[in-house]
């Protein structure tokens, strides 16, 4: 097979916010419009993860009215991704 076999494989991008650990009560309390605080500062960079592994760091930005994400800094492809 070519060196780019894998080139056609989807892979799943997340990107983590932040976090924050709510009892079952807090949950269950919850309603539309209430506000959950995260571990992170607004504007902080965060991990960017490809089918759960970390791979990159970024920064929220607007791109025409949608949410993306900037990549700051490459955390290492995997071999077989860079291959």
């Amino acid at each position: 097979m070519g060196k780019h076999r894998l080139d056609n494989v989807q892979v799943c991008i997340t990107c983590e916010l932040g976090r924050k650990e709510l009892s079952l009560k807090e949950i269950r309390q919850l309603k539309e419009q209430d506000v959950i605080e995260l571990d992170k500062l607004a504007g902080e960079a965060f991990e960017i993860r490809m089918n759960g592994r970390y791979f990159a760091v970024g920064e929220v930005v607007v791109v025409t009215d949608l949410m993306a994400v900037r990549i700051t800094e490459m955390a290492g492809v995997p071999q077989e991704v860079a291959a």
